[in-house]
């Protein structure tokens, strides 16, 4: 927490501790016809960092989604930190 600041959101995973949620709104850029470079299409960058319950990062992974965090399914999210492939 110390180099990522405090997470958007916090959710608790049953007994094996919380899930921190990092996001960046990103926004890409298009060219619209008269030249000029408007915003375009956005997306979410996340990063889920899971807890464990001695307050140890047991596992993390990285996403691009379009909704918002105030949208995350937390059901989606509790018990996917056994199918991470970064530990």
């Amino acid at each position: 927490m110390k180099s990522l600041g405090a997470p958007v959101r916090t959710l608790n995973n049953d007994a094996k501790g919380e899930i921190l949620i990092y996001a960046d709104q990103i926004y890409t850029n298009s060219h619209s016809q008269n030249g000029s470079t408007m915003v375009g299409a956005n997306y979410w960058k996340y990063m889920f960092v899971y807890i464990n319950t001695e307050g140890k990062v047991s596992s993390w992974r990285n996403e691009k989604q379009e909704y918002p965090p105030q949208q995350i399914d937390a059901d989606k999210l509790i018990g996917a930190d056994n199918l991470l492939s970064v530990k």
